[in-house]
Formats: C-alpha cells, structure tokens, sequence
C-alpha cells in the first residue's frame, strides 16, 4: 500500500463524536450569558459508546468524489487517565481497502499526550503508528483538530451576535484560541430556541492567520433518547470546490462496547458484531 493511499484514509477517517458532558439549563425569561450558550449548546451528551456505519464521500479541489463505508466504534472515557475517548474505524469499501483499519485516542489537553493514532494495513500484516498530519499542509481538505471538541481553556469566547436565515435564528460565539497555527478564530453559529435543552451546533466557519474565512462546517443532528449523535457533517472549503460529507447510518448508541476491542490485536482480527 502506498503512502498516498495512507494518508488518504488518514484523512478520511479522523473523526471524533462529541464527548457526553452534562449541560447546564439556562434559566427561563432570560438571556444567557456566553457560558451558558456553550455549556448547553456546545457539549452535549453522545452516549457512553456508539457503533454505527459512516459513510464519507471526499473530494479533493478539482478532483472526483470518493466515497468510503466503514465499521465504527466510539467510547467516552471522560478524562480517565487521561482519556477522553476513543475510536476504531473498519474499511468495509472500497473492496481493495477491506481489512484496513484506524484506530484514535484522544487526550485531555491536562494529560500533556497528544492525539495518538494507529493504522492496520493489511497487505503487510502490521500495525504502524501515525503522526498527527501538518496543520500547515495545504493539500489537505480537513484537519484533525477540525472535528475535535475543544476544552473551555484552549479559546476566549466571545458573543459574535444574533442572526436569522430563513426564519432560523442563531447565536453566534467566536473562539479565539490561546494557541493555534492555522485559524485566528471559528465562529460557532449555535440554534436558538425557545427550549434551551433543544438548541445544539448548527455551523462552524473558520477563518486563518488573515482574517479571512476559509472553511465551513454544517451539522445535522439526530435524537436518541437522550443522547445527540450526528446524522451528517459537511465540511467545505470556501476557496475551492472541495468538500468532504460523513453521514452516519445504523447508529446504536450505549452497547456496551469492551475497552478490550480498543487495540491493536482488535485492529488486525477484524470486527464481528
């Protein structure tokens, strides 16, 4: 298998559900603060663990769409050891990728780890390491920390506003980080609503080092109980034609998934439900 072929199923397969946090409510009759907005809009309860099928169609700038189907596992760790979650993807297309898999960590930013992430390939029977990818590499249509939920400490928030489009109105919020290569700010466009436990993450539009907005990301929800999973992610780069669409379909949510499948020995036996 060819680096290129890594690394474009490196680049299909970050994705990281939002992690199940308690939210605050918002008292009635009153305006809520920043805070409030983030804590009851932003992190919202995902479940315990998750298995579902994702498919994702990629495109790069002038390029041809590529779609993919996966096995996914998830499983909230909440800050245990310093984990916060985890996640095992399994290629079930294209035919000639099947058997490979990917498998992430996710750390708390007080843990000092970073991200750690493995891919099993196949054709050579092993498992190797990765690197987190370059933020500064150009190429790329998303990066990692695009989909990640970010710790309340990592940005200063702002209230951007109010807006309404097509009678949908929104709070906006930017998240200027203390830190950051790529992006001076993401503007957070949140659902306004006159039950506060309802509103949820409706955009989120990036803008780099000058100012200028460079990325857009859409988010379509679904309800389960009490938990919020993504039913689609859009996420388009506003200079060129390219995009990449994750839909998620057959999501089960709190299965009861074994820590003991979150590695590599899981990695190269495959998944069976």
């Amino acid at each position: 298998m060819n680096k290129q072929t890594i690394a474009g199923t490196v680049c299909k397969t970050s994705l990281l559900s939002l992690c199940a946090l308690v939210s605050t409510t918002v008292a009635a009759n009153k305006p809520p603060t920043v805070d409030e907005i983030i804590n009851q809009c932003y992190y919202k309860y995902a479940g315990d663990d998750q298995r579902s099928q994702m498919q994702i169609t990629l495109k790069a700038a002038g390029g041809k769409e590529q779609v993919s189907e996966y096995t996914r596992l998830w499983k909230y760790y909440g800050g245990k050891e310093g984990v916060v979650d985890k996640v095992l993807l399994f290629t079930e297309t294209p035919l000639k990728e099947k058997g490979l898999a990917f498998m992430r960590w996710g750390h708390t930013g007080a843990s000092g780890k970073s991200t750690e992430q493995w891919i099993y390939l196949p054709d050579l029977r092993k498992v190797r390491r990765i690197t987190p990818r370059d933020p500064e590499t150009k190429e790329w249509i998303i990066k990692d920390e695009d989909l990640r939920l970010r710790e309340p400490h990592e940005d200063t928030h702002t209230f951007a506003g109010e807006k309404t489009i097509k009678g949908h109105s929104y709070y906006l919020v930017d998240f200027k980080p203390a830190e950051d290569p790529v992006y001076s700010k993401r503007t957070f466009w949140f659902t306004k609503s006159s039950n506060p436990d309802d509103c949820s993450l409706y955009k989120v539009d990036f803008y780099d080092k000058r100012n200028d907005k460079t990325k857009q990301q859409f988010i379509k929800w679904r309800r389960d109980g009490k938990a919020w999973i993504w039913d689609s992610v859009v996420i388009e780069d506003t200079n060129s034609d390219a995009f990449i669409h994750y839909d998620m379909k057959k999501v089960e949510v709190n299965v009861g998934l074994d820590d003991a499948l979150f590695t590599q020995r899981s990695m190269k036996k495959g998944y069976n439900r």
